[in-house]
């Protein structure tokens, strides 16, 4: 399984701030595609797609003009939900994004992936009437126990895909960005013995941890500044390969 990966775009048309530069995302998003896609089996967006300003371009439209993008490239594309798309109705967003629903799973290559939803502030309600607060994330019990099913039912190697993240190295265990229920699911996927690795987004920097056999890996954001950070892995037999490009 060899997959092109970038996460947190932040796109709109409203100038940039900080080191948010969200008007170039979608060109940077474009020059990676034409750069490393050639021998990727499918692209990955690990959400954050779009930013919603009063003043801006609506938050559908700036979906819809990256959906465009991912549907030209040439290979399968999946795409996550992050906490920045809860602006707009999550069902919304996954018929834009062309994604079955706000989470699901796919096989490739002998692997079963699962691709998560833990953009909710309450583990009740998974459908929040607002952008949520980005800090306090969780997997919701529905999506939890399908969670258990899924990997319980693989009959090979899970890989899992999460906008938010479970562990962040040399970090306090309660930092922001972590997924607030994250002890249950770490619990889970760390006793099934099958899960090889969970590819996350959401803090913009990236980070890398090897934790109880399990691959906890952070992808840097493609927004920031001038970088354009996007990556090319491979998993497969003999392990994780992760290549890094766009970041000077």
């Amino acid at each position: 399984m060899k997959f092109l990966s970038f996460t947190d775009m932040h796109y709109s048309d409203v100038q940039m701030t900080g080191e948010r530069n969200r008007p170039m995302s979608l060109e940077k998003v474009k020059r990676a595609l034409s750069e490393h896609l050639d021998g990727c089996d499918f692209v990955v967006n690990f959400g954050d797609t779009a930013d919603l300003f009063a003043e801006g371009k609506s938050q559908t439209l700036l979906w819809h003009e990256t959906a465009d993008v991912l549907k030209t490239c040439g290979k399968k594309y999946y795409c996550l939900i992050g906490n920045h798309d809860t602006s707009t109705d999550k069902n919304t967003w996954a018929e834009i994004m062309d994604m079955p629903s706000r989470y699901y799973s796919f096989e490739y290559d002998g692997y079963k992936v699962l691709v998560l939803d833990p953009n909710q502030n309450d583990e009740k309600n998974p459908f929040p009437e607002e952008e949520i607060k980005w800090a306090y994330c969780y997997i919701d019990d529905e999506q939890f126990e399908w969670m258990k099913k899924e990997i319980e039912t693989a009959s090979g190697e899970v890989i899992i895909f999460t906008h938010e993240l479970l562990i962040l190295e040399e970090r306090d265990n309660d930092d922001d960005h972590v997924i607030r229920n994250r002890e249950k699911i770490i619990d889970l996927i760390e006793k099934s013995g099958k899960v090889k690795a969970v590819f996350a987004g959401h803090y913009h920097y990236g980070d890398r941890v090897f934790h109880n056999g399990i691959h906890y890996i952070t992808f840097r954001s493609i927004c920031l500044n001038d970088d354009y950070a996007h990556y090319v892995v491979t998993v497969d037999e003999s392990g994780i390969d992760v290549q890094e490009f766009g970041v000077k």
